[in-house]
């Protein structure tokens, strides 16, 4: 016990510095990994690490990160440690520091943060700007997919704001929304605006009178997030997503926002907010804010919302190109994924990887000619990626993961977060990691409705063209190389979750297919696959 108070006491003193740098390993020991959460409930959750030796611990936890005046002592020596603390209140971030103990020897972890669950609904309501595929929903509707649902949701929650608004929008020229926030303030709600000093918002001119701070002039304050009413339990939101406050972006261009009712998530994106701002006042510091690469990781990454598990990551402290190539390849059965740039080398070969593997991938991409663009590296991979047309732009910067496979738990990533340098090591982003089924297959809707604008029943490989018809198809299909050559070709048709219902190797100018009778009507993606490359299309099937 003696061993305990020591540690308590030197904690107490010199705590503050170990809040961003991990103590200096002089007992040689270490950290395997630092304390994660699992087992999420209202009042309390468990933490488990591992050190590198066996040591015992005491657990040292509060609401404060400068005051962790609760303590949990692990007396029995082990290397890989686990504890439930309870007794915590829901809908609460708590910071948690371990002191690892091995004789006259003491090794700390970082002070780290973890989210109770809130009691809030857990509701997320989804919109996308331009209309999904109704085919590929599966009787699903999201809650909006025109630009007037998602303004109007958005307005909505600017205008039930009680207590407090958060804004965090890389750009706006949209007067409407503003005067919203303006109207929030002058009713008394505590009103909170960053903007990116890189862009116009013309709609913030003249100066309004809630206070707003312009952000990361080094890089891009990026974000697109609004954070609502914190501290009410059934009031708290965060809205987010791909979306700017800009009338093209809003009205024209293909975007997605998530509309969330959860206090512990908006708990975290508040911490968040406050670290830009520089204080968790009315005012901003704009001594103390933090942009960019000064930023720390310190908020929570862990949730269960409404029952879903939900992961959430701030560029650039949080690593999380790491995150989105850990969920990528976590798939089984198939990747499709929207993204307006994509330069990040990990993520191409991520996907690369799984491609090679036998999971079905497709992509967008809209900047195909971006410095480091991964468009090329992955057509001549074999993976099937589309160029989306100059206008309107696809803006959208989202994964969707093994929707139509519930035992493969179906998985969203989306957020501000472009799969660029910039998004991982300069910018001010937000992503969200979402595990849900439903929300998948709404996805991959979108992706299907925008895939099927793009697609034509002709393809280019390695100069080569290839064309398939009939389309719509009824009983036949013909695959010709349009050129005359005899080149061996296989042809693939996949439904919209991914299941494979027709291979067909091919060689000679044109070659005969039947299509199988069990096909139901529908929309079917065609893949052409050569040594040289693949592509892949939509074509449309008839009734037999």
């Amino acid at each position: 016990m003696r061993r305990t108070c020591l540690v308590a006491c030197l904690i107490t003193a010199i705590l503050p510095a170990f809040f961003t740098a991990q103590v200096p390993n002089g007992a040689g020991f270490h950290l395997v990994q630092q304390p994660e959460p699992s087992e999420i409930e209202p009042t309390g959750f468990r933490l488990s690490w591992e050190t590198s030796v066996p040591t015992t611990a005491a657990v040292y936890y509060g609401a404060d990160p400068s005051s962790l005046s609760a303590m949990y002592p692990v007396y029995a020596a082990a290397a890989t440690h686990s504890v439930v603390l309870t007794g915590l209140q829901p809908g609460t971030v708590y910071w948690v520091r371990i002191a690892n103990m091995l004789g006259s020897d003491t090794l700390y972890s970082l002070v780290l943060p973890f989210a109770t669950r809130s009691l809030s609904s857990g509701q997320i309501k989804i919109y996308f700007s331009q209309g999904i595929d109704p085919a590929a929903a599966g009787g699903l509707l999201p809650d909006g997919d025109t630009y007037e649902a998602v303004y109007l949701e958005t307005l909505a929650r600017i205008n039930a704001a009680e207590k407090t608004l958060d804004v965090a929008m890389y750009n706006t020229n949209r007067a409407d929304l503003v005067n919203a926030v303006k109207a929030a303030h002058a009713r008394g709600v505590r009103v909170r605006y960053i903007a990116a000093a890189a862009t116009a918002n013309t709609a913030l001119k003249p100066p309004p009178l809630f206070p707003v701070l312009y952000g990361n002039d080094s890089a891009l304050m990026h974000n697109k997030f609004l954070v609502i009413d914190t501290d009410l339990t059934d009031k708290a939101w965060v809205v987010g997503g791909s979306m700017n406050w800009t009338n093209t972006n809003m009205v024209d261009d293909h975007n997605n926002t998530l509309c969330i009712q959860d206090q512990s998530l908006a708990r975290t994106y508040e911490l968040e907010f406050n670290e830009m701002w520089g204080s968790s006042g009315a005012l901003p510091d704009p001594a103390a804010s933090r942009f960019g690469s000064a930023k720390t990781d310190n908020t929570p990454h862990h949730f269960v919302i409404g029952g879903r598990s939900v992961s959430c990551y701030f560029s650039p402290s949080d690593q999380v190109t790491q995150r989105i190539e850990e969920a990528v390849r976590s798939a089984d059965h198939q990747v499709g994924f929207a993204l307006f740039s994509f330069t990040k080398n990990e993520l191409g070969n991520a996907l690369i990887a799984e491609h090679n593997s036998g999971t079905w991938v497709r992509g967008i991409i809209e900047n195909i000619n971006d410095q480091g663009t991964e468009y090329n590296w992955l057509r001549s991979n074999g993976v099937p990626v589309q160029a989306h047309p100059a206008s309107p732009a696809l803006h959208h910067k989202y994964a969707v993961l093994d929707a139509g496979y519930p035992a493969s738990e179906p998985t969203v990533v989306t957020g501000s977060h472009n799969w660029s340098q910039n998004a991982e090591s300069n910018n001010d982003e937000h992503t969200l990691i979402i595990r849900d089924a439903d929300l998948a297959v709404l996805f991959q809707a979108e992706f299907e409705r925008r895939w099927a604008e793009i697609s034509t029943s002709t393809a280019t490989i390695a100069g080569q063209t290839f064309e398939v018809f009939p389309n719509p198809v009824r009983d036949r299909l013909f695959l010709r190389h349009s050129d005359g050559s005899d080149q061996p070709a296989t042809l693939e048709v996949r439904d919209a979750a991914g299941r494979l219902w027709l291979t067909a190797n091919t060689s000679g100018p044109l070659a005969e297919i039947s299509w199988p009778a069990a096909l139901p009507a529908g929309v079917y993606i065609v893949s052409i696959k050569t040594e040289s490359g693949a592509a892949a299309f939509s074509i449309q099937a008839f009734p037999r």
